[in-house]
């Protein structure tokens, strides 16, 4: 999977979604990044690229349903990830990080 594919999969739950910082003013929106790429040698000339990702979701609706849609978007592709913190912001904006992983096949 590609970021532009991931970017298109987290648009999926209906907000804004950006690529390392946004400028948006309005809630909810998603911001992810590249954290670090790693390389597995399938066979022959076979590769496997798994990159991994921070997201980050920031809303100030409790239970926000944007949240869960966020998540469905991920299960349904497969894309393994991690709920690493969810944290009150002095703004109320709640903020839930997520680390997660995509994985592209290459030949080289």
């Amino acid at each position: 999977m590609t970021l532009q594919k991931l970017r298109d999969v987290l648009r999926e739950a209906g907000i804004p979604v950006a690529h390392y910082k946004a400028q948006l003013t309005e809630y909810p929106y998603t911001v992810f990044r590249e954290l670090g790429t790693r390389y597995n040698h399938a066979s022959g000339n076979a590769w496997r690229e798994l990159t991994s990702v921070g997201i980050d979701h920031f809303t100030k609706t409790a239970f926000d349903p944007t949240l869960d849609k966020l998540k469905i978007a991920l299960l349904k592709r497969k894309i393994n990830f991690t709920t690493v913190t969810i944290w009150y912001e002095d703004d109320e904006i709640i903020h839930t990080q997520f680390d997660a992983t995509i994985v592209r096949d290459m030949e080289v």
